[in-house]
């Protein structure tokens, strides 16, 4: 029997490469599945070190705050100073192109 123009050979050959891709694209569909997976629990991990960092960050402040409030009261012209200066550093960077 011929299928558009092909004989029995060059059938056997077609339907030997359809397996070949259907086997490649299981293969790939597993890899898909293993990177989303890992991907997942690459996202997780970073989330719960985010809010550890979180957590540490607010701890260490609530600690200094108040070496911070003592300081600024004593010399409030120096902490002025020191506010526009990082405002302006931080400006001066963020605007350059």
């Amino acid at each position: 029997m011929r299928f558009f123009g092909r004989g029995p050979k060059d059938m056997r050959k077609v339907a030997a490469k359809f397996d070949r891709l259907q086997s490649d694209l299981e293969t790939l569909r597993e890899d898909a599945k293993q990177l989303a997976s890992g991907v997942g629990e690459m996202a997780d991990s970073a989330v719960h070190a985010a809010g550890r960092a979180y957590n540490d960050a607010g701890k260490w402040t609530d600690g200094n705050i108040s070496s911070v409030r003592d300081s600024v009261s004593d010399q409030p012209l120096t902490a002025i100073l020191v506010s526009l200066g990082a405002g302006a550093l931080l400006g001066a960077l963020f605007l350059r192109r």
